[in-house]
């Protein structure tokens, strides 16, 4: 759509709802009379018919499906209808119980676009949510004949536009209702779902004010490809649509702030933003009612203070200028209700002033008769000096403390100098401990510098993974923190809770704190900001460890935004913004857009001011996202960058070296350098073992460790690696987690290897259908477990079912966003194999030529699956193509030499094979 064309739509769009205002009688005089071209009078008359259509009574024919079954449904009467789909009340018996529903059925005329697609993606998010406001998914299905159906929750309420006409209930009723809205629309942001068509039809009220969100028929998968907003055109509603909706830009969570302002704007003004800036001279919501006359003026005087505000920052022409998430969008409409200050326009001192005053009328009224009789300049003059009187104050205060702070640790390295001590250095330990022997009396007259050193004390204890010795310091620190009633050392002292929990693998008690810290931060005007980026970091990793992925990138996406809408930032604040973004994508594996984020952290200037220690995981995770799309080199590369930083920087016990080792470690191995990568990740354990570290880091470590020694073939040492993974997993993430899934998987697969087919069979059975019901059917990780399931079901002589099985882990690493060329080299060998053990050796020697020659246009031929699919080629030639038998299996011969070395056993069995070629 071109801007003369949305210009018509927009300009329709108004005129359409000054229709709706006038008297039915008066309607059709209006329409004929109205001055507009042709263009906008062509769309306004569609819009007009789309309406009438709407509102006639329908046809008795519609009943047509009344008492036919859908699945186990048996529909009743029409209760609605659209332009996609006709609703119907639908009933089900089970046993003694009855329950009813609204069936909603695609229309035929819809089969013909994209109807279907949309309607099994409206199916697909209505599954993903759960979500008290918004409209579940009972059931779905299709019929024998290609009927597509949803059954949802029959909601008996009133639209919302309809539901305010009727109660007339004032501006505070209607943003408590709007709330809701927003409630859901943040919850479905989080699950990465984007609804895009909000509007007063899509909003029911029920009984007691409870409102619904209905309707996500061209709802989109923020994840996800999809239709542009383009193709979704006709189903979409112009007067609620954002400006880059109607341009027919990318879906993005802005549309849906546009659409929480346009409906909030239509019920507090009786108009959608197009038709209020018909006008051109202003689009400030209380002028559209400031009129006594018009129906909607009560909302006059609350538009005015405040309202005004809110509704223009949510429908700013611009995403970039609304609010950064719907959640943002509540708490300040929150802040309205309580009577605080909005964050929609800066807060000068005289608007913080007369909220001040309308929140505590009586208190101050003296203080107004006084204040009344100051002239302004002295007014400011004695403002400015009370301001600069209080800063010098906690300016001393705070230099007291910090020299009280240095002092006590000043007092705690003395015991370190050798003529100090008896016994020889003392280690980190033991300086801590010393610590908090010394704390017991320490400051008992300062609460404030005493809560800042117990919190201190407690984050030490914590980095050096001593977390038993952490907790009560931490405890005492938060509750003088609270007693001291300082908003900064609270923030500082719960933060370091949250971290000691995230340590302790308690993530949702790390979650509660790290909420309460972001509220605090967002009282204190500190959203965006240095700490706020580090509390975004911490909080995401939180998300993805309770398994809440989407949640992570969702959240961190936003955060981002928010900060990249803030031009001042400093870059060492937007550089933990981009980190928390980028550490969230790598857990869905999305590299491409995880190594561009971390290439924009590392190019940001002023970085100086940051420490090595944080530098480095960027380095790190640069590196894990080379090894993610394939390129081994240059993973190497940076993680032996990462490495030696590390070792400059960290002691050789310290946990953070164990991180960095066990990367180094998984990129070793994909480059079959087993003894190097075995090496590395022992060295690893040893450290967090030591370390007591936490169990989620040690689960992943062992399950490395076992990997490296089973691409080795040393199948005996990898076993019981692979099962203390296992037990770990289960311990720290639950037996409902993926990660345990994984574990249980890789076990079974080490038990293929060695031959014991039923144990492998029983445990690639239960991880393939655990990642299945976890992460849905279309996973990369459900498609790793289907190869391993199809390479154990050709040892097993069963190649039909292998090939079905590789056809379809084929199919999903086709559709994924990163197809990652080593894993469809492998997952076709497997393929190639079940081809030629059903006799279809053509068909096997085309898949394996056209798989070897994709592997090397990618550049994937120097890992470990390399020699794998070189060794199927050479033996399906040596068996069924003689005359070419001995050209691959030196071609194998060679690549096991160069990737596997001498003395792997793959390397000694491609000798013999070459000799009985001789």
């Amino acid at each position: 759509m071109d801007r003369e064309q949305l210009a018509h739509w927009q300009a329709a769009d108004a005129l359409f709802d000054q229709w709706l205002d006038l008297d039915e009688d008066a309607r059709e005089a209006w329409l004929a009379a109205v001055d507009a071209p042709d263009p906008v009078r062509r769309r306004l008359g569609q819009l007009v018919a789309a309406h009438r259509a709407a509102e006639a009574p329908r046809p008795p024919a519609t009943d047509a499906l009344a008492g036919r079954r859908l699945g186990d449904w048996s529909l009743e009467e029409e209760i609605g209808r659209g332009g996609m789909a006709i609703v119907y009340r639908a009933r089900r018996d089970q046993g003694i119980a009855r329950q009813h529903a609204a069936l909603k059925i695609l229309t035929l005329g819809t089969l013909g676009s994209d109807g279907a697609g949309r309607f099994r993606r409206e199916a697909g998010i209505l599954a993903r949510l759960n979500h008290p406001h918004i409209t579940a998914l009972v059931d779905s299905g299709v019929a024998d004949d290609g009927t597509c159906w949803l059954a949802m929750p029959l909601v008996d309420g009133q639209r919302i536009d309809h539901w305010c006409q009727s109660q007339a209930p004032d501006a505070r009723a209607i943003v408590q209702l709007c709330l809701q809205v927003c409630d859901a629309v943040a919850y479905a942001h989080r699950n990465l779902v984007i609804h895009r068509d909000l509007k007063p039809s899509n909003v029911l009220v029920e009984a007691g004010g409870h409102v619904r969100l209905l309707d996500f028929g061209i709802a989109q998968f923020a994840d996800g490809g999809g239709e542009r907003t383009q193709t979704v055109w006709r189903a979409l509603t112009p007067g609620y649509a954002a400006p880059e909706q109607l341009r027919g830009d990318p879906p993005g969570t802005a549309m849906d702030v546009y659409g929480l302002g346009a409906l909030l704007h239509r019920l507090l003004t009786g108009r959608t933003p197009q038709a209020a800036a018909a006008g051109g001279e202003t689009t400030r919501p209380s002028l559209l009612v400031r009129a006594a006359s018009d129906a909607y003026h009560r909302h006059y005087v609350p538009l005015k203070s405040d309202l005004d505000r809110v509704l223009l920052k949510a429908l700013a022409e611009e995403p970039e200028q609304r609010y950064a998430t719907a959640d943002a969008l509540a708490d300040d409409l929150r802040r309205w209700l309580d009577g605080r200050p909005v964050l929609a326009q800066p807060p000068g001192a005289g608007y913080r002033l007369r909220k001040f005053i309308l929140r505590n009328k009586g208190a101050v009224a003296a203080g107004v008769l006084l204040a009344a009789s100051l002239a302004g300049g002295v007014g400011a003059t004695l403002w400015q000096a009370g301001q600069a009187r209080r800063e010098a104050e906690i300016a001393r205060i705070q230099e007291r403390r910090a020299t009280a702070a240095r002092d006590f640790m000043v007092q705690l390295f003395e015991a370190n100098d050798p003529n100090a001590s008896i016994d020889g250095p003392l280690t980190a330990r033991d300086l801590l401990d010393q610590g908090a022997h010394r704390m017991s009396g320490a400051f008992g007259d300062t609460p404030a510098l005493r809560a800042e050193m117990l919190v201190l004390l407690g984050d030490l204890y914590r980095r050096i993974q001593e977390l038993d010795a952490a907790e009560p310091l931490l405890a005492e620190g938060i509750a003088l923190a609270g007693e001291t009633g300082d908003p900064v050392l609270v923030i500082h002292a719960r933060l370091g809770k949250g971290l000691l929990d995230a340590a302790a693998d308690r993530h949702l008690e790390a979650l509660a704190e790290f909420d309460a810290v972001e509220r605090a931060l967002e009282g204190l005007g500190q959203v965006p900001g240095d700490r706020h980026g580090q509390l975004v970091m911490h909080r995401s990793r939180a998300l993805t460890d309770v398994g809440k992925v989407p949640e992570a990138v969702a959240y961190a996406e936003a955060a981002l935004a928010r900060a990249r809408s803030e031009p001042a930032l400093p870059p060492e604040a937007m550089f933990f913004y981009l980190r928390a973004l980028a550490a969230a994508l790598s857990v869905q594996g999305h590299e491409q857009r995880e190594e561009a984020l971390l290439e924009e952290a590392l190019a940001l200037q002023s970085l100086d001011k940051l420490a090595p220690t944080e530098r480095l995981p960027v380095h790190a995770s640069l590196a894990g996202a080379a090894l993610g799309r394939g390129d081994l080199e240059a993973a190497l590369e940076r993680s032996s960058e990462a490495l030696a930083l590390a070792r400059r920087v960290y002691l050789p016990d310290h946990p953070a070296r164990a991180s960095l080792l066990d990367l180094h470690g998984i990129i070793l191995t994909h480059l079959a350098r087993f003894d190097e990568a075995v090496e590395a990740i022992t060295e690893s354990i040893a450290i967090r073992e030591a370390s007591r570290s936490q169990g989620s880091s040690l689960a992943a470590a062992y399950n490395n460790l076992a990997l490296a020694l089973d691409n080795a073939e040393r199948d005996a040492e990898a076993e019981p690696h692979m099962i203390r993974a296992m037990e770990l997993a289960g311990e720290v993430f639950g037996r409902d987690d993926p990660r345990y899934a994984i574990a249980v998987a890789n076990l079974g697969n080490l038990y293929r290897q060695s031959g014991r087919h039923d144990e492998a069979e029983a445990l690639l059975d239960q991880g393939l259908r655990m990642r299945r019901e976890m992460l849905g059917p279309d996973h990369p990780y459900v498609a790793i477990g289907l190869v391993q399931m199809a390479r154990l079901r050709l040892r097993q002589g069963r190649a039909a079912e292998a090939l079905v099985l590789a056809g379809q882990a084929s199919a999903i690493y086709h559709d994924a966003e990163h197809k990652d060329p080593r894993r469809l080299a492998s997952t076709d060998e497997v393929r190639a194999v079940a081809l030629a053990a059903l006799g279809r050796v053509d068909e096997a020697e085309t898949l394996f030529e056209q798989a070897i020659a994709d592997a090397r246009a990618a550049g994937v031929d120097n890992g470990v699956e390399w020699p794998r699919v070189m060794a199927a080629r050479a033996e399906l030639y040596a068996r069924h193509r003689p005359a070419h038998a001995k050209a691959a299996v030196e071609d194998a011969l060679r690549a096991h030499l160069e990737i596997y070395g001498e003395s792997h056993p793959g390397t000694l069995r491609m000798h013999e094979l070459a000799a009985t070629l001789r």
